[in-house]
């Protein structure tokens, strides 16, 4: 494209004062229309990419296309003493463009399914608590104590496990993330609290509170999360059962 254009170049050493200034002028739209083409690029390979997309605002490759159709009309319009053949030469130019380009996406995809738009919730909840959890348990690590340590790695796995096998509908999605939310918060501050008083007098004291409170929690998250499967209309039976076959994997690895 860029070679196509050369000839605007030439016109910078070879034309007079209006002649540079109108190669100026098309080498700047020409450059404009390139810009737009390829990010009109871009923005379409992400939505062939995505399973939820809405089309974008601006259709950037069709403006581009126009604008190379204005930049050939401007150029063959020197030429000729009639606007027909120009403005001809112009639309096939644009044509060219757009069948070398395509169009721009014009339809949302995605949005009108009810089960990808919940799957896509419930991997992005997932996604956030597991980082959040992630975070959270180096902190511990940093501190250097196997037990410690430990303790927070099985915290962060029973949270995604029941999480995992608790989050299958919608509703129960919203649920469990608010209990991750909650969870996540509580062991967050005290973990703070036990990093602050970990190089003081009182590390002991601190190590012991702060052991206590995350089995505490741990455990209270689990009941909350049984209590839920229960009130979701869930047989118990059928929850531990889940809960057995997502371990199995696991300990299996292990």
């Amino acid at each position: 494209m860029f070679l196509a254009a050369f000839p605007l170049v030439l016109w910078l050493f070879q034309g007079s004062l209006l002649g540079i200034a109108t190669a100026l002028l098309q080498i700047g739209m020409f450059s404009i229309a390139l810009r737009l083409i390829s990010r009109g690029q871009e923005i379409h390979r992400s939505y062939n990419l995505a399973q939820v997309a809405t089309p974008p605002r601006l259709p950037r490759k069709l403006m581009g296309s126009v604008l190379i159709g204005i930049v050939v009309v401007i150029l063959a319009g020197h030429h000729f003493v009639s606007l027909a053949l120009p403005v001809a030469l112009g639309f096939a130019a644009m044509g060219l463009s757009i069948a070398a380009f395509g169009m721009d996406p014009r339809k949302a995809k995605g949005v009108d399914d009810p089960a990808l738009i919940n799957k896509l919730a419930a991997e992005h909840a997932w996604d956030n608590a597991e980082d959040t959890l992630c975070q959270i348990t180096d902190r511990v690590s940093l501190l250097e104590d196997a037990d410690l340590t430990r303790q927070a790695e099985a915290a962060r796995s029973i949270v995604l496990r029941l999480m995992r096998t608790f989050g299958t509908q919608p509703q129960d999605v919203r649920r469990i993330s608010k209990l991750v939310d909650k969870f996540t918060e509580i062991m967050r501050s005290e973990v703070d609290r036990l990093a602050a008083e970990w190089d003081g007098d009182n590390y002991l004291y601190a190590r012991k509170r702060y052991v206590l409170k995350i089995d505490t929690l741990r455990q209270s998250f689990e009941s909350h999360a049984r209590a839920g499967s229960e009130r979701s209309g869930r047989d118990s039976f059928d929850f531990e059962a889940d809960l057995l076959l997502d371990r199995m994997p696991r300990e299996s690895a292990a």
